[in-house]
């Protein structure tokens, strides 16, 4: 018996209802959370000085917190009060008609943002986040506006810094068996980064389309390898570039360009397949629907209707990307991964602050200059 259209739809509402429950419910369980955490930092730890035993929950407390959270999402379900509903754009069937005026602009009329419930909420989660972060990780202001008696030597030794060897080859730091300047190093650093965003998205290019839903899902197996790829890319994207340099370090030679370019080429093509298949993922489909309606194959609509919505923000995914390979390719060489990160760290481990200064002004100008050069390309682009 077919699925009359009307049930399709009440079971959709359903879903998404009972998702918005979950949400609330979560929302509800990180509050609970957070405020039995400030009670055990201040009230048992801090106020009255360990004088009690650290608060714990008996047998019965977590069903009770359960049970209590989800009759707070509950509630909030039942009286229209649901973040959960605003969050996934639920509309209740007995809000009020739109007046004549907001149907002639197009806007309905309403309170700012910040005097909403939704706002008023999402306002004070924001700082109940920012409140509980501050005391799990510990922040000691009193730490950054009191710095020790020997960062302020080491500040004074770096300014001014010392470009002897910007031009120079400096004798001490040898690379493959002949010194390097600082400049040689930079230009190291910057084809680096160039190659392994080349690569990079060489490679994502073909892989974003087989991780983009709409490409993908409409057979099992087209799920299945949207899967595979979408898991690939949330793999290997987590897992920060300074590690795969270790990895190709060991793999290839340790202060091998090599090594720093296939880290950045790795974590490249995670990161920008992801973002160039969510690209995908957000194009118009009425293209689509045109170039499958003429007998178009996969290829073709790919070609004719995917192409040229999503090309000009791949090329600013492109050189947003290589600002970041280059920002990258400075510090991987504090695990093998080579470039001008090499002689800064040499520098740094034999106390040279001043030349470490010089290093440093010439990461800072490239970076500022790449950051200038890709933020223009991608205005023309984009």
């Amino acid at each position: 018996m077919a699925v009359k259209p009307s049930a399709a739809i009440d079971a959709a509402r359903l879903r998404r209802r009972l998702f918005a429950l979950f949400l609330d419910w979560l929302t509800w369980g990180y509050v609970a959370y957070a405020v039995m955490y400030f009670l055990q930092e201040y009230w048992w730890s801090r106020t009255l000085y360990g004088f009690y035993n650290p608060l714990t929950l008996p047998g019965w407390g977590w069903p009770a917190a359960v049970l209590g959270t989800l009759a707070m999402a509950a509630l909030c379900e039942l009286t229209g009060y649901s973040l959960g509903e605003r969050a996934l754009k639920l509309e209740r069937r007995e809000e009020r008609p739109l007046s004549r005026e907001e149907l002639l602009t197009g806007k309905a009329a309403g309170k700012p943002f910040w005097r909403t419930q939704w706002g008023v909420m999402s306002i004070l989660l924001l700082a109940l986040t920012v409140a509980l972060g501050w005391h799990v990780v510990k922040i000691s202001p009193e730490a950054l506006l009191n710095p020790s008696e020997r960062a302020r030597e080491m500040l004074g030794e770096i300014f001014p810094p010392d470009f002897r060897y910007f031009f120079t080859p400096d004798p001490a730091f040898e690379l493959r068996g002949f010194p390097y300047s600082i400049l040689n190093l930079m230009v190291v650093t910057v084809f680096m980064a160039l190659l392994a965003t080349v690569l990079g998205a060489a490679v994502a290019l073909p892989l974003s389309f087989f991780g983009a839903r709409n490409i993908m899902g409409v057979s099992p197996a087209g799920w299945f390898v949207y899967g595979i790829v979408r898991g690939f890319f949330n793999v290997f994207r987590s897992i920060e570039t300074m590690l795969w340099a270790v990895v190709f370090a060991i793999w290839i030679r340790w202060g091998s360009p090599l090594a720093g370019i296939m880290a950045l080429t790795v974590h490249t093509i995670a990161a920008l397949g992801k973002l160039y298949s969510e690209q995908v993922e957000g194009i118009d489909p009425g293209p689509v629907e045109a170039v499958v309606a003429a007998g178009g194959s996969r290829l073709e609509v790919i070609r004719y209707a995917v192409l040229p919505q999503v090309v000009p923000s791949f090329w600013a995914f492109t050189l947003y990307r290589w600002d970041i390979n280059v920002r990258m390719s400075t510090v991987i060489a504090l695990v093998g991964g080579g470039g001008i990160g090499d002689m800064l760290f040499y520098y740094k481990n034999e106390g040279e602050w001043a030349l470490l200064g010089a290093v440093m002004a010439t990461i800072v100008a490239v970076v500022w200059a790449m950051d200038y050069l890709s933020g223009r390309l991608r205005e023309r682009i984009v």
